[in-house]
């Protein structure tokens, strides 16, 4: 069964998986706000080799432009990144706002139907009951002439 939806990849089955690739722990951006993980979900310490620069200031409390430079190029990558999942995010609810849409017509025309359906049956049963009368044969006699129409039709439909 695996075999039939790719091995085992059905997180990568569409769009909707990717807003949630980050969701199971920690994220690829560090611990948050620029700031380096340990990969357990905690912040890195002083010691450990991070993907970023400390963002420290200066003596006088200024950052230098590299530093500035830096942590924008990482904010406007978080932003694309943001940008991409609502983009995906207002792609998904259009498309389910189109269902729901189609949906509803098809329940309509499908109300409307079956309204169409009970107003002739009920104008054939009252026509059967009229003629069941002049007749004189009683009602149970046509249930059981329509019962073995049926069975007679379904019996040569299955053999």
């Amino acid at each position: 069964m695996s075999s039939r939806y790719g091995g085992g990849h059905l997180h990568q089955r569409d769009a909707r998986s990717q807003l949630f690739d980050n969701a199971g722990g920690g994220s690829s951006y560090g611990y948050g706000y620029g700031y380096p993980s340990d990969g357990r979900g905690g912040p890195a310490s002083p010691r450990v080799a991070s993907a970023y620069r400390p963002a420290t200031p200066n003596a006088r409390g200024q950052y230098s432009a590299s530093v500035l430079e830096e942590l924008e190029s990482q904010n406007d990558a978080q932003v694309e990144g943001l940008s991409a999942k609502v983009k995906m995010l207002k792609d998904i609810t259009e498309a389910i706002g189109e269902e729901v849409r189609s949906s509803s017509t098809l329940m309509a025309s499908m109300n409307d139907s079956f309204d169409n359906t009970r107003a002739k049956l009920r104008g054939t049963m009252s026509n059967m009951m009229r003629m069941a009368k002049r007749t004189g044969v009683g009602w149970k006699a046509w249930l059981l002439f329509i019962c073995a129409v049926i069975f007679t039709f379904w019996y040569v439909w299955l053999f």
